[in-house]
Formats: C-alpha cells, structure tokens, sequence
C-alpha cells in the first residue's frame, strides 16, 4: 500500500506548448508490473470527502494482486489506512463492497488503446470521472478517480 495516499500532492502535467503545476489532494500508484502471462484486471482509484466531512482515498483492485488479505486494496480515512475485503467490479461502473455497498462510477473522459502483435495483444480502458455511493460502508459526498480494465497476453 503506498503509505502516502490521499494526501496532499503536487506535480506537472505537460503537453506540446503547455506546461501545468497541480496541486491537491491525490493518490500515487505504482506497480512493479509482474504478471502472469495471461492476465486481466480491474482497478479503481480516487480521492473524495466522505458524508462526515473525512478526507478519503481509495485503492481497488480485482484479477490482480487481490488476495483476501495482505492484497493492494486499500482505503485511506483522513490519512490512516485500512484493508478493505476482496471488492466485485460491475465493468468500469460500479464497486461492490462485501457489505453491500457500492461505489458508483460516471466517465468523464476516457483513454483506451487495443494492439494485437499475435504473441503479445492488450486491451486497455482507463476512464475518468466521479463517484457517489459508499465506500465499504461509508458514504461518500463526493470523489473523482479512475476506472480501469486491462486483459493482456504479454
């Protein structure tokens, strides 16, 4: 779990002929990128205010380093972190929680890319966007992140 998670953040976003700081509250992920041959996944990631007015952050997974314990998920509470149960993706909408709730996704952008090299092919979707529902039992107010789908053959 990265330990700096739905903390403050700053860093540059470029683009020919533009050159943005941002700043703000935020999630880092990195992956040593490790996988089986064959391989498929689904992630989510985001940042929010939960309906008590708490800062928090969140990191979910299904297909890949998702075990029932000691996996990647993670959900960061004003800074402090906790693991989550293993969660069910329903596509790039929606989060289902062991407890019944669920984190409901709407796309604002997207970006996706299909390659078929024969031995190796990928299909990627990463979409953008926010979320309202519940977060493992606690009520979201309001939260941005990412959706994500990934099957390789690497």
């Amino acid at each position: 779990m990265d330990p700096e998670a739905g903390r403050d953040r700053e860093g540059t976003v470029e683009t020919p002929g533009r050159r943005l700081t941002v700043e703000g509250f935020g999630v880092d992920d990195e992956s040593a990128g490790y996988q089986d041959r064959r391989t498929s996944w689904l992630w989510s990631a985001g940042v929010g205010t939960a309906a008590d007015g708490s800062a928090v952050a969140w990191n979910l997974v299904e297909g890949i380093n998702d075990p029932p314990q000691n996996s990647e998920r993670a959900i960061w509470i004003d800074g402090v972190s906790h693991e989550p149960p293993p969660v069910t993706f329903d596509g790039l909408d929606a989060v289902a929680f062991a407890d019944g709730s669920r984190l409901d996704f709407e796309s604002g952008a997207e970006r996706s890319r299909d390659d078929n090299f024969l031995l190796i092919r990928s299909t990627y979707r990463h979409r953008f966007g926010t979320f309202k529902g519940a977060l493992d039992g606690l009520d979201l107010a309001a939260g941005r992140g990412v959706m994500e789908s990934h099957t390789a053959l690497w």
